[in-house]
């Protein structure tokens, strides 16, 4: 095991390391324990379509490779979505021959849980539901019908989809293949099914304690996704957020094309012996009349067509945010008591579930640790979903995290981001974010550099400094580096 003063640690009890992935996760963690190193990785994935992908997550796996001795002490599997584990199949070759002690997933992949089973059919049902309204948009000859389906299939690139609609089935299985290289390792270690409540010593003799927050056993808070504006959310206008200016984009779209133009059988919300074709209606005089109601642009707000794209574009929202809330989520305590939290991709549902959650003692005779606790002594955030809007929640969240120290990391890349119309990071909490973390904001973007020596307003010089002291930022771009 390489020795701590050797690689950088001399003085530190910690190191961060956030590979510049863009939307897509990615981090090291490496702790001083005794005069050695014990590194802990937590996912590593990018979203699908992302530039240069394969390259990078090759380039990534040989960093990390190096960086640990090609020994991981532990490996984290947050949950099952390609821009967390991409990885693992991507560079299959690296980590299948790298040395891992311990991997830990979610409950949610546990086999034998009759729970996890039922999540796993029920996004099945709803991929093949997606994939078929998909695979019709694909066809179509509309060109609103078609941008229609391709934001959504840009939805399901967390899922290893490409905008290639009829393929979205074959691309998700990929991720769960690229799971299974975590959960099914040759080598035969065995990985831990982590559970709320789970405080554990990750190896013999450590001083630091791992606690499991998320995701929640309760079905109602898995199926919280959306939480209330004034309590829970940094909220951004209009009612769905993220991905809603894509969708309702193509959704209008698609709307104001009335040309009559066939979009295949499969298609239609009905069966097509129920359907009228315009050229019967207007053949027919018993229903001529129809003809100019229904093309007559002050009737468009009654028209149903694309009510059923509509349905398809929710669905795909519905099952990124109920799979994001199967997140792993992490609280890592230091000797010293400063807390590391890593909630993975975390929804509303699963962040009010934590503050239910009581441990078990990590230790006999230990005094009890609650969530808020954990919470009040943050000192690093890896924010949840690259910034979007619904996955840091405000009340018993980022408003509890009220240790100075504080320091956030946005895993993100605001250009490819605003490129497809998600708002990530989302504006309003980004703001929350310097302000809560006194402006100590660190980022994947490729163009973020360390920040600049003038401190934010009202912060002291002498602790700005001491900040960017303990930020380094890669040459070749590749990571961002936080010491504590």
């Amino acid at each position: 095991m390489p020795d701590a003063q050797a690689n950088g640690l001399d003085g530190h009890a910690a190191r961060i390391r956030m590979f510049r992935l863009g939307i897509g996760d990615c981090f090291l963690l490496t702790f001083a324990e005794d005069r050695l190193e014990r590194h802990v990785l937590i996912d590593c994935g990018i979203l699908q379509g992302s530039p240069n992908a394969g390259p990078k997550l090759k380039a990534v796996a040989e960093s990390i490779r190096e960086a640990t001795g090609n020994h991981l002490d532990l490996l984290v599997a947050t949950h099952e979505h390609w821009d967390h584990v991409a990885g693992f199949l991507a560079a299959a070759d690296v980590f299948d021959a790298m040395k891992i002690d311990r991997i830990w997933v979610a409950w949610t992949e546990d086999p034998s849980d009759a729970a996890a089973i039922s999540l796993k059919r029920d996004r099945r049902l709803r991929l093949e539901a997606i994939h078929l309204a998909l695979a019709a948009l694909a066809r179509s000859d509309d060109d609103g019908a078609r941008a229609c389906g391709h934001a959504i299939a840009d939805v399901m690139g967390f899922y290893g989809g490409p905008s290639v609609a009829a393929t979205v089935l074959a691309f998700s299985e990929r991720t769960g293949e690229a799971m299974r290289k975590v959960t099914e390792r040759q080598d035969g270690a065995a990985p831990v099914y982590c559970r709320p409540g789970d405080a554990r010593i990750p190896w013999q003799e450590s001083l630091l304690k791992v606690y499991v927050l998320g995701p929640p056993r309760d079905e109602k808070s898995l199926q919280n996704l959306r939480g209330k504006a004034e309590t829970d959310l940094y909220r951004l206008s209009g009612a769905d957020g993220l991905y809603a200016a894509a969708l309702t984009h193509s959704l209008a779209a698609a709307d104001r094309d009335d040309n009559g133009t066939s979009m295949g059988d499969r298609s239609f919300p009905f069966h097509p012996t129920l359907l009228w074709k315009k050229k019967d209606i207007g053949g027919d005089p018993t229903l001529s009349f129809l003809d100019g109601i229904y093309d007559d642009g002050a009737n468009d707000w009654r028209r149903i067509d694309s009510d059923w794209l509509l349905s398809s574009a929710r669905l795909a929202l519905q099952l990124d945010d109920a799979t994001n809330n199967t997140s792993l989520v992490l609280a890592f305590e230091l000797a010293d008591g400063r807390v590391l939290l890593f909630p993975a991709d975390a929804q509303i549902g699963s962040w009010r579930s934590w503050l239910s959650v009581a441990f078990k003692p990590a230790a006999a005779g230990e005094a009890p640790v609650t969530p808020r606790d954990l919470l009040q002594r943050t000192v690093f955030y890896k924010v949840g979903h690259h910034g979007s809007e619904n996955a840091t929640r405000k009340e018993d969240g980022l408003e509890a995290m009220t240790d100075r120290r504080l320091v956030v990391a946005i895993p993100v890349d605001q250009d490819l981001a605003s490129g497809k119309h998600w708002r990530m990071p989302a504006e309003p909490l980004l703001k929350r974010l310097a302000e809560r973390a006194h402006g100590r904001v660190l980022r994947a973007d490729a163009a973020w550099q360390l920040p600049d020596a003038t401190p934010p307003e009202g912060v002291p010089q002498a602790e700005w400094d001491r900040f960017r002291a303990a930020v380094r930022v890669d040459a070749a771009g590749m990571f961002v580096d936080y010491l504590l």
